[in-house]
């Protein structure tokens, strides 16, 4: 017989499946059949009857996603402050002397509140400022591990941290940094089931107010919450009442409340390193992504006697760690090149496993961070060390060399020097040329024509920061290079005339082939943010783009204001500085101003267009392809723009479903027209908003 845990994790299983399955089939791209489908809702049904459990977002209770325009700014109704933080152990050991203590790993997410009345979820907040925050209730509603209701009718407000799992960031990592700002970016998201499927978790570390619960220490409060079906931090361990051996410093369970506990013996350095690494192991286990270790004082009272500054409490000190190291070899220094020219040295060491993935490379980051790091002569099976900046970008530790001067013993045939300046450039051979900016020095390629760069121009222009053409990959980008095809930026939109030929090639076929040249095609259609982000100048990102065309609206505009060099003009828009103004000023246009009147269609929104009256207060739910918009997401975002709603189903209350195929058997279709939901497409609703200008 399965155990209890056993059958939620079954559950919970079945849910994500039977969740993401819905979300496909009302898309209209179902990756299981009916029968399928409906065999994992039964034996979801008949174990939540013999288990009495329902979790928060099965699909036996209906899940309501839902889309906000904004995240609106909010008051917390308790300070949600930071705590002190330290590297020294010492310290710790000094503040721990003489009191009942709990330790708890300090997670690397973002911090956030939940507050329930009568037993219902009503406010999510994120710690923002500490005073204010965003509201984010949208989204926590539909995370797994935050239940929407819990047996518990008084008030209960916890703090917690959203997170997301080193499990669960894998399939994000080549296009995220790290699970804490993924996770960051996620929950502020406005449309709830795209962060649905980030696949965060909440985890509570401390009861601001449990009901008529007038707890005197702080573990006891973590008891409560797990009776509400809420996931604590399971890493906790407290300093009990057993005090004479390390057995002593147990889990969080079954410890008494008592008004007076026996004195604990003073912990040395060594206890406290067991501590950490006791907890580190279990997190780990979990797939929890963790920076250090809090440590509290348990005891409710001495905790609020303590005191807190205008940033952080006095009760609580966190043990931030030290990055761990990893001893391998060098084998040699390769050179990979940006769009710009810029020739960055990689050190490529023997493989090592950190944090149970396998690390080979690290950037050097330019000749002078190399030079710190390794000396001007590293060479070939010299010892490295290796740590994980916030356990995911590997970073090389600078090399203590005792014999800076004299490498006779160590070079031999298989030992020679690999960190020399190329004084040609790897991809195209010309001259490197070594430039020297406030002491920084950097390796160039010299060469306005190397294929180097240009692949890089092109990975940007329509990559996720770009234009954003979906499925084209450096490698596709290479070989339309390396076959003559692609010359210049602007021959990206001539590759159609090669079609014949590339389908022949190998690895490519004609789906392949229609998909990259669809792909291209699609990326026409852009926003003046998207377009001017895709031209890559330094220190012009999306945010600056997006700045850039809320003042400018049209790219004649914005050329114009450059072509006059009116750095006021650009100086004025908030967050554009004078580095900035001089990158936008001093880039060459020739080739972009060139793609953009021959090929580039902007879909503009337009100031006047807010508050559109054909559209503002109506209901609109979006399906099917759409072809005038780069995708759903933008044209969901033009309908908010002018006051529009927009729904991820159709109920009676929708007013339109958009949708380019009226004859579609597709579920929302056939729902609209049973409910004499009006069905239009892309054309028509462009033509209401320009009826109503």
């Amino acid at each position: 017989m399965s155990t209890a845990l056993e059958q939620e994790m079954t559950m919970s299983r079945l849910i994500r499946k039977l969740n993401q399955a819905t979300i496909a089939y009302d898309e209209g791209y179902p990756f299981i059949s009916d029968k399928e489908w409906d065999d994992m809702y039964f034996e979801l049904t008949r174990l939540e009857k013999e288990t009495g459990i329902i979790l928060p977002d099965s699909p036996t209770q209906k899940i309501n996603y839902e889309v906000v325009s904004e995240l609106k700014k909010v008051k917390h109704n308790h300070p949600m402050l930071s705590l002190d933080k330290t590297k020294d152990i010492k310290e710790i050991k000094s503040f721990l002397k003489g009191h009942d203590w709990i330790a708890m790993p300090k997670m690397d997410g973002l911090t956030c509140s939940l507050r329930y009345i009568n037993g219902e979820l009503v406010s999510a907040e994120t710690r923002g400022n500490g005073i204010e925050g965003e509201d984010i209730t949208h989204n926590a509603k539909i995370i797994p591990s935050i239940p929407n209701y819990i047996d518990f009718k008084e008030e209960l407000i916890v703090d917690g941290e959203i997170i997301c799992t080193y499990e669960d960031f894998e399939k994000f990592r080549k296009d995220y940094k790290n699970p804490r700002n993924f996770a960051s970016g996620s929950i502020r998201l406005l449309d709830s089931k795209e962060c649905y499927n980030r696949n965060l978790t909440f985890v509570v570390w401390d009861v601001v107010k449990g009901g008529k619960y007038n707890f005197l220490h702080d573990n006891l409060k973590m008891d409560l919450i797990t009776e509400n079906f809420l996931s604590v931090l399971p890493c906790c361990m407290i300093n009990n009442i057993f005090p004479n051996d390390f057995d002593g410093f147990i889990d969080n369970k079954n410890i008494p409340e008592t008004k007076e506990r026996k004195k604990t013996r003073e912990l040395d350095e060594n206890d406290l390193n067991k501590i950490i690494l006791e907890i580190k192991k279990r997190a780990k286990i979990l797939g929890y992504p963790i920076d250090g270790i809090v440590f509290k004082y348990n005891n409710i009272k001495e905790y609020e006697a303590a005191g807190r500054t205008a940033h952080h409490y006095h009760g609580g000190l966190a043990y931030k760690f030290y990055d761990e190291t990893y001893e391998t070899h060098l084998r040699y220094i390769k050179w990979s090149m940006g769009r710009t020219g810029i020739l960055t040295p990689v050190a490529v060491f023997d493989p090592i496993e950190i944090d149970g993935t396998i690390v080979e490379k690290a950037s050097l980051h330019n000749i002078s961070v190399m030079e710190d790091l390794l000396g001007d002569s590293a060479y070939y099976g010299e010892p490295l060390e290796i740590y994980k900046s916030n356990m995911i970008i590997p970073q090389v530790k600078p090399v203590i060399k005792k014999y800076r001067h004299d490498y006779s013993h160590v070079l031999s045939n298989s030992g020679a020097i690999v960190s020399q300046i190329p004084e040609v450039c790897p991809i195209c051979g010309k001259e490197v040329v070594i430039k020297n900016n406030n002491g920084i020095k950097t390796a160039y390629c010299n060469n306005p024509n190397c294929e180097g760069k240009l692949v890089n121009i092109l990975e940007h222009f329509l990559g996720k920061k770009g234009l954003d053409a979906k499925g084209i990959s450096k490698k596709i980008l290479e070989k339309t290079i390396e076959w003559g095809w692609v010359k210049t930026l602007k021959d990206i939109y001539s590759l159609h005339e090669h079609k014949k030929e590339w389908i022949n090639k190998d690895g490519f076929g004609e789906i392949s082939v229609n998909k990259i040249l669809q792909s291209i095609e699609n990326s026409k259609q852009c926003t003046l943010a998207a377009f001017i982000t895709a031209f890559g100048i330094p220190e012009i990102g999306k945010v600056a783009a997006e700045k850039i065309a809320e003042n400018f609206i049209t790219y004649e505009a914005f050329r114009e204001v450059i072509k006059v060099k009116d750095r006021e003009k650009l100086n004025n828009i908030p967050g554009i500085g004078e580095i900035m103004t001089d990158n936008i000023i001093n880039y060459d246009y020739s080739e972009v101003d060139f793609i953009y009147n021959h090929y580039i269609n902007l879909i503009e929104i337009k100031k006047e267009n807010i508050e559109n009256k054909n559209i503002k207060n109506k209901i609109f739910c979006i399906t099917g392809k759409v072809t005038k918009y780069k995708n759903r997401a933008e044209l969901k975002e033009y309908i908010v723009s002018m006051g529009g709603k927009v729904t991820d189903s159709v109920s009676k209350n929708t007013d339109f479903l958009i949708n380019n195929d009226n004859k579609s058997d597709s579920i929302k279709n056939k729902k609209a027209k049973s409910l004499g939901v009006k069905i239009i497409d892309e054309e028509t609703f462009q033509n209401m908003v320009k009826q109503a200008l």
